[in-house]
C-alpha cells in the first residue's frame, strides 16, 4: 500500500465524492494499491477490506480516531476514542494463496443437514446494498455466502451470522458505552468506509480553502501549494491572517 500525494488524494476525492461509501472506500484502496485490480479488491473478506481502510487512514490522520453518536436516552452527543493501530494489530498483507485460504468454505449443521458457507466478500456486500431494508440486506448477504439453493430458517441464518462474526471480527465493528450525562447504555456500528471518507471530505474541503487563500495572496498555482507540507502551509497562512 503506497502513500498518495496530496494532489493524488484530492483527485480520488474529486472523482468519487458522489458515490456510495463502499465504492468510495474501494476507490481509496484501488488508488493506494495500483498493483491490485478492482476485481481482486472486490474479493476481499469484509474484515480485511475494513482493516486495509483503517491502515490507509493511519498514513494521513494518525492512529487515534474520535467517533460521535447521539445518546438514545437524553440526546446528548457521546464521543468514543479508538486506537486504530491497536484495532488492526495482527493484520498482515496477504498473497493470493493466503487470500484464497481466508475465504475457504466452512460448515454448520442445520435441521436439514450440513450447510457450507464462507466469509462475506466486499462484492457480496455491494450486491446486498441494493436491498430496500436492513433485514433484507442481511438475509441477502448471508444467502450469497451459503452453498445451497434452499431457503434458510431464521435460526440457521442467526447461527451462520454468529460464526461469521467470530471468524471475521473486523467485518462489523460495534461500539458500546455509557452516556456520561445520563448513564444510558448505548451501542452503534462504526463503518470504516463511511468514517474514513468523512474524514477525507473534511480534509479536502479544508485543503482547497487553503489553496484558495494562498493562491489569492501569493499567486501560486495549486500544484505548488499542494507540494508544501501542511506545516509550511499553515505558517504562510499565519503570515497572511495573523
Amino acid at each position: 500500500m503506497q502513500l498518495l500525494s496530496f494532489a493524488e488524494l484530492l483527485t480520488v476525492w474529486e472523482e468519487n465524492w458522489r458515490r456510495p461509501p463502499l465504492w468510495q472506500g474501494l476507490a481509496l484502496l484501488a488508488a493506494a494499491c495500483p498493483e491490485e485490480s478492482v476485481e481482486t479488491l472486490m474479493q476481499e473478506p469484509l474484515g480485511r477490506f475494513n482493516a486495509r481502510l483503517w491502515t490507509f487512514r493511519l498514513g494521513y490522520f494518525g492512529s487515534l480516531l474520535t467517533a460521535v453518536t447521539d445518546c438514545s436516552g437524553c440526546g446528548e452527543k457521546v464521543e468514543v476514542t479508538l486506537d486504530i493501530a491497536a484495532l488492526c494489530n495482527g493484520f498482515e498483507p496477504q498473497d493470493a494463496a493466503s487470500r484464497q485460504e481466508s475465504i475457504s468454505w466452512q460448515e454448520i449443521i442445520g435441521d436439514a443437514g450440513a450447510v457450507r458457507f464462507r466469509l462475506p466478500l466486499l462484492g457480496d456486500l455491494m450486491g446486498a446494498g441494493e436491498a430496500t431494508s436492513f433485514e433484507e440486506a442481511s438475509r441477502k448477504l448471508i444467502q450469497s455466502c451459503v452453498e445451497t439453493s434452499n431457503a434458510l430458517s431464521d435460526e440457521l441464518l442467526v447461527a451462520i451470522s454468529a460464526k461469521i462474526e467470530e471468524a471475521d471480527p473486523l467485518a462489523l465493528l460495534e461500539l458500546h458505552g455509557l452516556c456520561p450525562q445520563c448513564g444510558q447504555a448505548w451501542s452503534g456500528f462504526l463503518d470504516a468506509a463511511s468514517f474514513v471518507w468523512s474524514e477525507l471530505q473534511t480534509w479536502a474541503e479544508r485543503t482547497l480553502r487553503e489553496v484558495h487563500l494562498l493562491a489569492r495572496a501569493y499567486g501560486w498555482r495549486e500544484h505548488e501549494i499542494l507540494a508544501l507540507s501542511p506545516t509550511r502551509r499553515q505558517a504562510y497562512l499565519r503570515m497572511i491572517y495573523g
